[in-house]
């Protein structure tokens, strides 16, 4: 049974995208205890009006015991008007869920009215709340009456009757005066308790800084564009409830075109029905596409964002070659300083324009520039249109068929564009994994895998992986972003190249730092020589340009890379590898993970004092662990004697300051894994490489230490010996496989 609609737009079942958000929002609502606000950081166009008109349904049918309450803000009210309207929605509202009836939330109503359909409890409470309503509005004073009215819903909150407040900031103009009034809003809603609030992602962060404890009291919950499968989805729904007829080919393009927006489709699906049109091809999406761009509602939003941006006509003129001539450069960006002296107005005038475009995210705006939002298809369409047509001066005739012909012509290449990025290898996800994991050598060249493992099964190439004994260690990869956030120069997607900050061995110093720059090329057969070193420049010059200082290069061709290219790629010491080799690669790394996310049942963790005699406490639990698997008594003796000599290391060498040994016993398939660690700095005669030490050049060969000998036991009793430094302090992590 399909659930009735109060205030939303669409039925419950054709929200679709938003599940994990609106029960994040009716979650918060039946809190009972740390009632605090809910904040939603939408980006523009992404459904989050409808978003909060769902969660009221949702909360209204479920009797929950906090009342819902739902308000808008309409840009140009004015705040009498606003406050006067939020105090008749909410009673209004309030009576409608004690009542539970669901007619009353937006019938015309009177507020005498509705002090007559109160329920005998709240009899009182309206008709006084409608008493001093009148009284404040008679006495004049605005001021007054715009705080009377929005603290209405803290004053029945007062009596004992819980409220939970939806407020809606999307219309919230920029100017001054809107803005003061949502601050306004904004304190009154604190106070009342409970509360979700949405906004423009940039406009509603700096509106409840001016709010006291207004961001700090609350959780803030981000809504980002939907995915391509939850759009196409919405687009097929949409489609149904408009009645228009589309196939798989437009519905992809449809979502590709209008970036994945909610609002956008909605708009263009509206303009179908009322065309009477089907989006059977793209010679009719485009079609229709353009004659929203030139006049229809897409043409009506931008320009009604432009008019609030820029309300005299001249000014609306400059803007308008300013962001086109700054869209049309290489970088789409200009100065401030550019950007003002060409727009002519006053400094405040000028902070004005350029906040509100940041707030709609048609430009980016930093300290010093301002930077044309060109990823957004429908905002660089409309504004080429606009350009063209205001500042230009062409024949609308003329704009409206070469714009056509433009999107038709750039169809297949959106689609084109989708389809590449979906088979992409996803490298910026994948380097994002690197920490620290050893990986066989051949897995990162090609000439070396296609010698030993060309034509080999799967399960074969796999055996010999782990018997491989060249390994690579990777990086620890702390940030990892797409080539083109560098440069704009690059011809690649942000899956298909990407840059990645780490460190070597995770030990966080200059000279272990470390910058990975991988790219998936394209091409058909192995990778040429020749393009293989052009993108060895390309990427170098990047390197160059941004000052990166020790650099890895990592070229991924689909069928790798041919003799020449490969010979090429040693010479610069850059990885080279197949699309089969990074599958591997990628099955490795994130089986791995998965298995650290996923934890393991047989896990144990021991805390020992750094004092006489307790490692062997120590040695005495892991044999009891290693005998659970069955580990042979020989094996069992290595383990033991290999723990207590890395708890001796620890307590003679680690400086620690809290005199503790961290031990963690981790029983996997097939071994066993013992990490042992403890806190202080490192000494500098103890710096090592896997186990390997390296002996200070004050420390004589015939030294009394046991520290190198300590180490080189272990080594040959366990089967594989890591040693590093972690964020306070030093760890060896030993493994032994059981045979």
């Amino acid at each position: 049974m399909t659930q009735q609609r109060i205030l939303a737009n669409v039925n419950r079942d054709e929200f679709v995208g938003r599940d994990a958000e609106l029960q994040e929002i009716v979650r918060h609502a039946s809190r009972l205890v740390d009632r605090r606000g809910l904040i939603l950081l939408a980006a523009p166009g992404v459904g989050a009006a409808e978003l909060l008109r769902q969660a009221y349904d949702q909360l209204f049918f479920r009797r929950g015991d906090p009342i819902p309450i739902y308000f808008a803000l309409r840009p140009g009210d004015g705040s009498a008007e606003t406050a006067r309207r939020f105090f008749q929605n909410f009673l209004q509202q309030y009576i409608a869920y004690r009542r539970v009836d669901p007619s009353l939330c937006d019938a015309p109503i009177g507020l005498h009215d509705l002090v007559e359909l109160a329920l005998p409890g709240d009899y009182e409470l309206v008709a006084d709340l409608v008493e001093s309503f009148e009284r404040q509005r008679a006495a004049n004073d605005e001021r007054d009456f715009v705080r009377f009215c929005l603290n209405a819903p803290h004053r029945v909150s007062a009596s004992g009757r819980k409220v939970f407040q939806l407020i809606d900031y999307l219309r919230l103009a920029a100017s001054r005066d809107e803005t003061m009034l949502g601050q306004e809003l904004a304190t009154a809603v604190a106070r009342s308790g409970s509360f979700t609030s949405v906004g423009l992602r940039r406009q509603i962060v700096s509106l409840l800084r001016g709010v006291e404890d207004g961001q700090e009291a609350a959780e803030t919950f981000h809504l980002k564009s939907l995915g391509d499968d939850d759009a196409r989805r919405m687009v097929d729904v949409v489609a149904r409830r408009y009645e228009v007829e589309t196939n798989e080919p437009t519905r992809d393009l449809i979502v590709q075109q209008l970036n994945a927006s909610p609002f956008f489709i909605n708009q263009l699906f509206k303009a179908a029905r009322e065309a009477k049109t089907s989006l059977t091809n793209f010679l009719n999406c485009q079609r229709l596409y353009v004659d929203e761009l030139m006049g229809g509602r897409i043409n009506r939003h931008f320009a009604r964002i432009l008019h609030e941006v820029a309300p005299q006509a001249q000014n609306r003129k400059t803007l308008l070659r300013v962001l086109y001539e700054s869209a049309a450069g290489e970088t789409h960006k200009a100065s401030l300083w550019a950007w003002k002296k060409r727009l002519g107005v006053d400094a405040a005038e000028f902070e004005r324009i350029v906040d509100a475009l940041h707030v709609h995210e048609l430009a980016n705006s930093s300290a010093a520039f301002v930077e044309v939002n060109v990823d957004s298809y429908v905002w660089m369409d409309f504004l080429r249109a606009q350009y063209r047509l205001e500042v230009a001066g062409e024949a609308r005739a003329l704009v409206v068929a070469t714009t056509l012909l433009d999107t038709i012509k750039r169809a297949p290449q959106t689609m084109a564009r989708k389809y590449r990025r979906e088979t992409a290898l996803g490298l910026r996800d994948l380097v994002s994994y690197f920490n620290c994991q050893n990986l066989p050598a051949s897995l990162f060249h090609y000439d070396r895998f296609a010698a030993a493992h060309k034509g080999a099964d799967t399960e074969s190439v796999n055996e010999a992986l782990d018997a491989e004994s060249d390994l690579i260690r990777l990086p620890q990869i702390v940030h990892a972003t797409g080539c083109s956030a560098y440069a704009a120069s690059i011809p690649c997607g942000g899956e298909r190249c990407a840059v990645a900050h780490g460190f070597e061995a995770a030990d966080y110093t200059d000279e272990n730092e470390v910058v990975w720059l991988a790219v998936e090329i394209e091409s058909k057969l192995e990778a040429s020589r020749e393009l293989t070193e052009e993108w060895c420049i390309r990427l170098t010059a990047l390197a160059r340009d941004c000052g990166f200082q020790k650099v890895r290069l990592w070229l991924i061709a689909p069928e790798g890379f041919s003799p020449e290219a490969c010979k090429l790629l040693n010479e610069q010491e850059a990885y080279g590898s197949s699309r089969r080799q990074v599958e591997l690669l990628t099955a490795r790394i994130k089986s791995e993970v998965r298995a650290e996310q996923a934890g393991h049942v047989d896990e144990y963790e021991m805390i020992i004092p750094m004092s006489a005699d307790t490692e062997l406490i120590a040695a005495h639990a892991v044999e009891q662990i290693a005998r659970r698997v069955n580990f042979r008594p020989e094996a069992i003796n290595q383990i033991k004697t290999a723990l207590i000599e890395a708890c001796i290391n620890a307590a003679e060498h680690s400086l620690s300051p809290d005199r503790k040994i961290y031990q963690r016993f981790r029983l996997e398939n097939d071994k066993l894994v013992i990490t042992v660690a403890s806190r202080g700095v490192v000494p500098a005669n103890l710096a090592s490489d896997n186990g390997h030490e390296v002996r200070a050049k004050d420390e004589k060969e015939d030294s009394k230490s046991r520290r190198g000998w300590g180490l080189k036991l272990i080594q040959t009793l366990m089967d594989e010996v890591e040693f590093e430094r972690v964020d306070d302090g030093t760890q060896l992590r030993m493994t032994k496989y059981i045979r």
